[in-house]
C-alpha cells in the first residue's frame, strides 16, 4: 500500500494563504468531467450543453488524453499557470500564449521517451493539436461563461469566508471541510493521491485555494511547484447558479442587460470575455466593423471595457466594472 503524500504547509496561525478567482482552473474542469473519465459532480444540464457547443473534433482529441491510462495535463492546458499569481488571468489570454514548443518540453519533462501513445499523437503534431484545443476550450468556455459570471458574487463571499478563517485561526476547519478530500493536520497537507511531478523539500510552501464552479464534487490540486500548493474544490453555495432570475420574478438575464444597453452594446460586452478583435466582436454581433467601433468607443468612455494591445491587434477586454455589471445582470 503507497503511503499517503503529504505536503509541508506550516502552521495554521502563521499559513501563507491566498484564495485564487481564477476562471481556467473551473473550465478545465468542466472539459475533464464532460469529456474525459473525471466525476466532478457536474450537472447534466450543464454538461449537455458544453457538448452541444464542443466540435465533435476537437472534443475528440482531447478525450483521447483525458481518457487515457495518464490521465495528465501540464499547467498550460489545465489553463492553471496563473493560479499562485495575485490576479486571475482571463481565459483568452492563457489560451493565446499556449506554445507548441513548450508543450513539447512539458510531455517530455514529464514521460521522457517512453510516451503513451495518446501523447506521441499530440507530440508529433503539437501545433494541430493546440489548434483544436483552443477550439475546444473558447467554445466551451462561450458555453459556460455566463454561469462563471453568475458565480461572481458566490466567489466574493468564499474568499470573506476564507480571510474571516485566516484571521480567526479556524483556517485548519476550513481546509478539513473544502468537499474535497485533503485534510490539514500537524503543519501538513495530506493529498489522496501523488501529483505525476510532486515536488520534494521539506520548506514551507505557500497555500492556494481554488473554488471550483465546476460541479459538486470537483476536486483537483498540485504541488509541483517547490514554493507553493494549491486546492481546488466546490465552490459553496454553487446550487444556487441558475436559479436567480426565476427566483425573484425578473426578466431573463439577457433580456435585462439588453434593456440597461441596447442590444448592440450587451452583445459586444458579453464577448468582452473572449478578449475579442473588434472585427471579431462585429462578427459576433452581426454588425460592421464601423458600427462595433462606434459602441466600443462608448462602451470604453463609460468605464466598461478597456482596449488592450496583442501583437499587431488591438483586443476587447472587460473592466471591473464591466464584469460587475455582467455579474449582476448577465
Amino acid at each position: 500500500m503507497s503511503k499517503e503524500p503529504t505536503v509541508p504547509v506550516g502552521l495554521v496561525e502563521d499559513l501563507p494563504l491566498a484564495v485564487s478567482r481564477n476562471p481556467g482552473t473551473t473550465l478545465f474542469s468542466i472539459i475533464s468531467s464532460t469529456f474525459g473519465g473525471a466525476d466532478h459532480g457536474t450537472p447534466p444540464e450543464w454538461r449537455r450543453a458544453v457538448r452541444a457547443a464542443a466540435p465533435a473534433g476537437a472534443a475528440a482529441t482531447v478525450r483521447a488524453l483525458l481518457t487515457a491510462g495518464h490521465p495528465w495535463a501540464p499547467d498550460s492546458l489545465a489553463l492553471t499557470s496563473a493560479v499562485g499569481a495575485g490576479a486571475a488571468t482571463p481565459v483568452a489570454e492563457e489560451l493565446d500564449r499556449l506554445d507548441p514548443d513548450a508543450l513539447l518540453g512539458d510531455i517530455g519533462g514529464r514521460f521522457g521517451e517512453d510516451l503513451p501513445a495518446a501523447w506521441r499523437r499530440v507530440a508529433d503534431r503539437p501545433g494541430e493539436f493546440l489548434t483544436a484545443y483552443r477550439t475546444l476550450a473558447r467554445s466551451v468556455w462561450d458555453a459556460f461563461a455566463p454561469l462563471w459570471h453568475q458565480a461572481g458574487a458566490l466567489l466574493g463571499r468564499e474568499v470573506e469566508r476564507v480571510g474571516v478563517a485566516s484571521v480567526t485561526g479556524t483556517l485548519g476547519t476550513v481546509v478539513n471541510h473544502l468537499g474535497a478530500p485533503v485534510r490539514y493536520a500537524g503543519g501538513r497537507v495530506h493529498l489522496p493521491h501523488p501529483c505525476p511531478q510532486h515536488a520534494a523539500g521539506n520548506g514551507r510552501r505557500r497555500l492556494v485555494l481554488v473554488p471550483l464552479a465546476s460541479g459538486f464534487g470537483a476536486c483537483t490540486y498540485s504541488a509541483e511547484d517547490p514554493g507553493l500548493i494549491w486546492i481546488g474544490y466546490p465552490l459553496p453555495g454553487l446550487g444556487r447558479l441558475g436559479h436567480r432570475s426565476a427566483e425573484r420574478h425578473l426578466p431573463p438575464a439577457q433580456d435585462r442587460l439588453d434593456l440597461v444597453l441596447g442590444p448592440v452594446r450587451a452583445a459586444l460586452l458579453r464577448q468582452a470575455h473572449r478578449r475579442p478583435s473588434v472585427s471579431e466582436a462585429a462578427r459576433h454581433a452581426h454588425i460592421t466593423v464601423s458600427t462595433a467601433t462606434y459602441h466600443c468607443d462608448l462602451l470604453t468612455r463609460s468605464g466598461l471595457l478597456r482596449r488592450l494591445r496583442h501583437g499587431r491587434e488591438t483586443r476587447l477586454c472587460l473592466t471591473e466594472d464591466g464584469a460587475a455589471l455582467l455579474d449582476l445582470l448577465a
